[in-house]
């Protein structure tokens, strides 16, 4: 009980108060030792399990590490059809795009990475798309930057029949070498990238043309000229 009369030596004497740090107030022996009971029995409730789940966890991540090193080869082709048809899983192909040395006699083929497709009309619309785009190393653009690829088809002799926006004509620099080199890296780059590709008729707006400056005859589909390339 809580005493609250006059603190005497005589009442420390006898027993009956003991002094407590909760705000200086004075509190029996018997419920002083109640309370220090019951702060015990709450420490002793705590789990004896804590932290084991913890280590669970850890354990089955270290196991998942494990088996993903062991079986990766086999995961990945099981996950893979799954990611390809959700576009999860995207696999590049790397072609060579022929583009102008500094002097515009030869064409020069540069590295390039392009999405790999089921069909070959796309990798090779992709082809012609980065084409246009230009050279990221020290060469020379063939294609007028304003130039747009409207489409694209492949018959079953193995022409490609690809059909630019008028700036491929309009916007030229114009000279026998600038467009012979414009002509030869379009049908280069579509032939020695892709073996059913075996000659490349180039159109305007739909329709087949004579020529793209007045210096090269494309009246009908053209060959590769593989002796225009050279090498690094």
């Amino acid at each position: 009980m809580v005493y609250t009369g006059p603190l005497t030596p005589c009442s420390l004497q006898k027993g009956i108060l003991s002094p407590s740090p909760l705000q200086g107030t004075w509190l029996s022996n018997g419920v002083k030792a109640n309370l220090g009971f019951y702060m015990k029995s709450k420490r002793k409730k705590r789990s004896p399990k804590k932290g084991r789940g913890g280590k669970i966890l850890f354990l089955l991540i270290l196991i998942g590490m494990g088996l993903g090193v062991l079986f990766h080869q086999q995961i990945y082709h099981f996950v893979k059809p799954f990611f390809e048809r959700r576009s999860i899983i995207v696999e590049r192909k790397e072609i060579l795009l022929y583009f102008s040395d500094q002097e515009g006699e030869y064409l020069i083929g540069e590295k390039r990475k392009i999405l790999k497709r089921n069909q070959i009309k796309e990798e090779a619309k992709e082809t012609i798309i980065e084409l246009i785009n230009g050279p990221k190393e020290k060469l020379i653009p063939t294609l007028p930057p304003r130039t747009k690829l409207l489409t694209l088809q492949i018959n079953d002799e193995g022409v490609a029949k690809v059909n630019f926006s008028p700036a491929l004509s309009k916007d030229h620099p114009g000279g026998s070498s600038a467009e012979m080199m414009t002509v030869y890296s379009i049908v280069n780059s579509l032939v020695f990238n892709f073996p059913q590709i075996r000659r490349v008729q180039i159109l305007i707006d739909g329709k087949p043309i004579e020529t793209i400056t007045g210096h090269l005859s494309l009246r009908k589909s053209v060959p590769p000229k593989p002796d225009l390339i050279r090498r690094k």
